[in-house]
C-alpha cells in the first residue's frame, strides 16, 4: 500500500513538474481598424498574470494602426472599453460602441503556442498583441510579424493542425484570432464614457 501511495505521489509531482507556467507573449500593441477612422478612446486588456495593457491609442484607421509599448503582456482573459466610429464628412463620430467580455485565455495560450512553433526559421521571443475595430465588431489578434518579403516565413510541417494560423487582415503575414466579439452600440456617448467630458 505504502508503495502504491508512493508511486501516486511520485507520477502527481513529475506532472506538475511538466505543467507549463504562465508567460508573457508581447510588448508591443497596435490599435486599428478594418473600415475608417475611429477614436479608441479607452481600451483595456488585462492577462492572466494579473496585469495588462491599454490600447486607447486615439484617432485610428487602417490595419494595423497605431502602435506603442505595452510592457510585458500575458496571456489576455478579458477585455473592455470604448470607441467610436468617426464622421468621415464633418466633425463628430457617428456611433458609439463599448464592451466588457472575457476572453477564453486557455483557447487564446494554445492559438499562442501553436503560432510560437509554427515557423520553421523565423524566431522571435515577444509577439504584438493587436486590436481591431469594425463598427461594433472588436477582434484580438496575436502575431510574430514575419513578413515573408524579408524573412522565411515557411512553416513547419503539421505545425497548425487546428488551422488557427490565419493570414492578417492586410495579407502581409500570420495572426492567431484571440478574440472576435461584438460590443454593445449607441447612437450617443454612454453616461460612464469619457466622451461625455
Amino acid at each position: 500500500m505504502k508503495i502504491k501511495r508512493l508511486f501516486v505521489l511520485t507520477a502527481l509531482l513529475f506532472l506538475s513538474a511538466c505543467e507549463e507556467k504562465p508567460f508573457y507573449v508581447a510588448n508591443i500593441g497596435n490599435g486599428g481598424s478594418l473600415d475608417g477612422p475611429y477614436y479608441l478612446v479607452s481600451i483595456s486588456i488585462s492577462d492572466v498574470l494579473g496585469g495588462g495593457g491599454g490600447f486607447g491609442y486615439g484617432t485610428v484607421d487602417g490595419y494595423p494602426g497605431a502602435s506603442a509599448d505595452i510592457g510585458r503582456m500575458g496571456v489576455p482573459k478579458h477585455i473592455e472599453g470604448y470607441w467610436s466610429k468617426q464622421n468621415p464628412n464633418a466633425r463628430g463620430y457617428v456611433a458609439f460602441y463599448r464592451i466588457s467580455a472575457d476572453i477564453d485565455s486557455e483557447l487564446a495560450e494554445k492559438k499562442i503556442r501553436t503560432l510560437r512553433n509554427y515557423y520553421k526559421h523565423y524566431q522571435r521571443y515577444m509577439g504584438v498583441m493587436q486590436v481591431e475595430v469594425e463598427t461594433e465588431n472588436i477582434r484580438v489578434y496575436y502575431t510574430l510579424k514575419c513578413f515573408s518579403r524579408v524573412n522565411d516565413c515557411s512553416s513547419k510541417k503539421n505545425s497548425d493542425p487546428n488551422h488557427w494560423v490565419v493570414r492578417s487582415p492586410t495579407n502581409t503575414t500570420e495572426v492567431v484570432v484571440l478574440f472576435d466579439g461584438k460590443g454593445e452600440m449607441s447612437s450617443t456617448p454612454f453616461p460612464d464614457s469619457q466622451y461625455e467630458d
